[in-house]
């Protein structure tokens, strides 16, 4: 019976864990970028997603799991590259990390230590991903970006990290909120403000500093030519919007909305004036 077979097993049986759990799941880490959507995405990744956050796995267990998914044979594989298959090994990767976070939110376990190696990880790939794709028709979920944003609001949340790692998170989503080589249409938008609303939470960064940073996307440095600009506006002005309401539902400071006003009517003054 191979993977793809037990894990249907599995999740007929309702998600039990079979007794020699720890070598199973390293297997399903070894298989995490496989190229069989469903292999992937609903049976690697959703049992793990019950077992993870649902004890299924020791404290030890986990401490052994997270190295492995932290390597470069996973989250940093073959970092850099685009449209290529790597992707889903990074991407789902990456999911596998929220879980965690998910899991020592419920019951700590986590050390400072793990942490930080996480925040240095996951900052280095964020930086270097250069794969935008979302939903492919053949191979199903990469979603790099959206995968990332979900750690970086969960490191956002974490009290290890300091007023120098939060400002990081803003610089990263900047980054990749102002990219020129798509427009995002799968939910990336909504996923990487979640982050921004986390860092907001924490009260550790001055407002003026906010400010400051929200129209930063006014002041981009624009493509020379047409189309790499015009995604780059589109991609800004999506953001934009999209942070603009979490903050008015989230009540927050009133004048981030403000200032957001501004920042889209200096991106796309004949829309906003």
């Amino acid at each position: 019976m191979d993977l793809k077979d037990k894990l249907l097993l599995i999740r007929e049986n309702d998600y039990q864990a079979p007794l020699d759990i720890f070598p199973f799941v390293q297997e399903m880490i070894h298989n995490i970028g496989s190229l069989d959507a469903q292999l992937r995405d609903e049976l690697i990744y959703t049992t793990l997603s019950n077992w993870i956050p649902g004890n299924a796995l020791t404290v030890h267990e986990l401490e052994q799991i997270l190295p492995l998914v932290l390597d470069e044979s996973h989250l940093l594989y073959r970092l850099g590259e685009t449209n290529s298959d790597s992707v889903f090994t990074r991407s789902f990767s990456m999911l596998v990390i929220s879980l965690f976070f998910t899991r020592n939110r419920e019951s700590p376990f986590l050390s400072k230590e793990h942490i930080h190696r996480i925040k240095e990880n996951v900052f280095y790939n964020v930086q270097k991903e250069c794969d935008y794709r979302g939903y492919d028709e053949v191979k199903g979920w990469a979603h790099a970006v959206a995968h990332a944003a979900d750690v970086l609001d969960d490191l956002a949340q974490c009290t290890e990290l300091d007023e120098i790692d939060l400002i990081t998170i803003l610089d990263l989503v900047y980054q990749k909120a102002t990219i020129t080589d798509r427009v995002y249409s799968d939910g990336e938008d909504e996923r990487m403000v979640k982050s921004i609303i986390s860092v907001l939470n924490r009260k550790m960064l001055r407002q003026t500093y906010i400010k400051q940073w929200i129209q930063r996307f006014g002041d981009v440095e624009k493509d020379l030519e047409f189309l790499p600009s015009f995604r780059q506006k589109n991609n800004i002005k999506n953001f934009l919007k999209s942070l603009y309401f979490r903050i008015k539902f989230h009540q927050l400071d009133a004048d981030l909305g403000l200032t957001i006003e501004h920042t889209l009517y200096k991106v796309e003054p004949v829309y906003y004036s």
